[in-house]
Order: structure tokens, then C-alpha cells, then sequence
């Protein structure tokens, strides 16, 4: 058994349900949240995706209950605790800034919610040193948090959340002030950490990479409502809505005739598999949205779509494409695809995927 595993075991396991039930909240004239409803299951990491103002961070402080919803109720492992004060939730928090105490070590900043909570020095410097190894900053814990990077003083914050044995864990951001690498790294031992302990975690982030990455479950938010909640796979090949098919990756618009229920033929690329979701008469005009990666091109006449850029993606190349019209079209291909294609050439379209959605086009 390592090391962590035995940390983790130490401490428990087993997450709670956590359910929102039509919580809103609302800021004069703007809605902030309107009637959000969900379920987190025991030891479920999911995320709260959206951009900026979308009512992610609003959500999360009323599970924290830093802040009170103006209608809906709060749910944690049955018990209702909308009305009751974030101090006595037992949650475990860790913000977009560090916020560590800069005149304690990083020790004495895993140990203050434990002092706060009155357990005794020799608990305390057991909790904290536990909290340390598992976040694998042992070595660390005599330092203050100036003397640390700013992935080693998330780690700290991270640690001090965890440290109370709280039943649910909130990260709003967490990542965000840290450069890529770092980020990346941070991201696989916060998911790490929280597979071990088994915590029911909510994690609030802009970012789509992040999210596909972290999440057992995404809540795609949009002007403070929930657009999808689904499994990352679903939520990036089958989106619910247009927001989230844009949002959550790239999306070609191209327009297309329905030829039955199952195909469409699109402009420039011929014919394309759907999912419909809708019944659609034969030879209606519609609206496609497609990925990148479900176009491939070929070289073409003269007549064909225009190579205008590409961007060298290292597993991939990314080519922006005009077609005649003059509309750009987003194209991700191999790299030894892209190299037998010039910049500047003209080039045919096919697709090697399946549309995203299809709608009636716009009158």
C-alpha cells in the first residue's frame, strides 16, 4: 500500500449526496441563478462549467453557504441545510487565491482550522502532517508560504481544506493563477487526492479543458442556468443545446439539406450522419454544426475551398479554411495530412464524423 493510499485510508472514505432543488438567487434586476437543480452522487467529482457570470461561483457559495439562496433548498446527505451557517457544514474550501496566512508555515496553516475547532497541538501536528504527505509537501512544512511556489501554496490550501475531514469539498478556480504546466500537474493530483479520500467535490472552472479532463459529471452553465449535466464524453459528442456544443470545443456552422432521419447533405462536404433529437422533413434547409475533427480534406481544382492558415497543434494541425462564399471553416487533421496540403491550395472537404446537431436554418 502507498504511502498516499494509507493517508487516504486514515482518514475515510466515503462521499455524501449532495442535491439542489430550484435554487435562485437574485441581484435587483439580474438573475444570477434561476431554478437550479441537480445531484451529486457520493464521492462524485463534478463540475461546474461556464463563463464569466453564468452562476457557477453564486452556486458554490451557497453550498458553502457563504451566501443565501432566495429560493430552492440545499441537500447534504439528506439533511437540509439550506438555513444553516457555513461553519457548521463541515465543508472544505480552497479559492482562486492562495489565501494562507503569510506569517505561519505551511504546517501551522494546515493547522488552523483544527485550532479554530480547538483540537489539541499533538492532534493538530498529527492532522497536519498527514494533510502535508498527501499532498506531497512533507518535506516542506517548516516553510512559509513566500518561500513556496504558487503550486506549492495551492497544495497548502489544498490540505488545509481536507484537514477537518470535511464532508464535501468546493474548489472555485483553483488553478487559474498558475502557468500551464503547473496547472496541469496541480489538476491530476487534485483528482488524484480526491479519488483516494472518495469526497464529494464541486469544482468551478471557465475552462473546457479542465473540466473534460477533472470531471466524473459537467454542469454546463448559461446565464445562470443549467444548460447539461452529463458525463464529459456526452457533454463534448452530444450536447444538449447549441451554448454547449460552442462552448464546450470548436464548431463549424455550415448549412445543409436533410436528406432523411439519419443524413444531411452539407455545404462543401457532401453527406453527413446526425442525431436529430427532432423530426425533420426531407429537403429542409437546415443549420449543421460540426466538429474540427469530423472534416478531413483532400487537394481539389481550382473551384475547391482555400488553405488560408495553419496552426501546429503537435499531435495535430489545426487549418483554417475559406470556402468560396467566404466563410471560414476550422479543419483539424494529422500532421502528415496537413504537410501534403500547401498553404494557399485549394482543397475538398469530407466528412469522417458525425454532425453534432442539426437544426432548421434561421428564416
Amino acid at each position: 500500500m502507498s504511502e498516499t493510499t494509507e493517508v487516504a485510508t486514515s482518514l475515510g472514505r466515503g462521499g455524501v449526496e449532495v442535491e439542489l432543488r430550484g435554487l435562485s438567487r437574485f441581484f435587483k434586476e439580474t438573475t444570477a441563478l434561476k431554478s437550479l437543480s441537480m445531484r451529486a452522487e457520493p464521492g462524485e467529482l463534478v463540475v461546474l462549467l461556464g463563463p464569466s457570470g453564468c452562476g457557477k461561483t453564486t452556486a458554490l457559495r451557497m453550498l458553502a453557504g457563504l451566501d443565501a439562496p432566495d429560493e430552492g433548498n440545499i441537500l447534504i446527505a439528506g439533511k437540509d441545510v439550506t438555513s444553516l451557517p457555513a461553519a457548521k457544514r463541515n465543508i472544505g474550501m480552497v479559492f482562486q487565491s492562495y489565501s494562507l496566512f503569510p506569517n505561519m508555515t505551511a504546517r501551522e496553516n494546515v493547522e488552523f482550522g483544527l485550532r479554530v475547532r480547538g483540537q489539541k497541538s499533538k492532534e493538530r501536528s498529527e492532522r497536519s502532517d498527514e494533510m502535508l504527505s498527501l499532498v506531497g509537501l512533507s518535506s516542506m512544512a517548516d516553510r512559509f508560504p513566500h518561500q513556496l511556489s504558487g503550486g506549492q501554496q495551492q497544495r497548502v490550501a489544498l490540505a488545509r481544506a481536507l484537514a477537518i475531514k470535511p464532508q464535501l469539498l468546493l474548489l472555485d478556480e483553483p488553478l487559474s493563477a498558475l502557468d500551464a504546466k503547473v496547472r496541469a500537474q496541480l489538476r491530476e493530483e487534485i483528482r488524484r487526492i480526491q479519488l483516494e479520500l472518495g469526497i464529494t467535490t464541486f469544482f468551478v472552472t471557465h475552462d473546457q479543458e479542465e473540466a473534460l479532463a477533472l470531471a466524473d459529471r459537467i454542469a454546463v452553465m448559461h446565464q445562470g442556468r443549467l444548460e447539461q449535466l452529463d458525463t464529459p464524453l456526452s457533454v463534448y459528442s452530444s450536447p444538449a443545446t447549441e451554448f454547449v456544443a460552442e462552448f464546450v470545443g470548436t464548431v463549424n456552422r455550415l448549412r445543409g439539406v436533410v436528406v432523411d432521419s439519419e443524413t444531411v447533405d452539407v455545404e462543401l462536404v457532401g453527406k453527413v450522419a446526425y442525431r436529430s433529437g427532432q423530426a425533420m422533413s426531407p429537403g429542409s434547409r437546415v443549420q449543421v454544426l460540426i466538429r474540427p475533427e469530423s472534416l478531413g480534406v483532400t487537394p481539389a481544382n481550382d473551384d475547391g475551398a482555400e488553405v488560408l492558415s495553419r496552426s501546429f497543434l503537435g499531435a495535430s494541425t489545426k487549418l483554417s479554411i475559406r470556402n468560396p462564399g467566404g466563410s471560414a471553416i476550422v479543419v483539424e487533421v494529422s500532421v502528415a495530412e496537413a504537410a501534403g496540403v500547401a498553404d494557399s491550395a485549394n482543397v475538398k472537404l469530407f466528412a469522417r464524423g458525425e454532425a453534432l446537431l442539426v437544426r432548421p436554418a434561421a428564416v
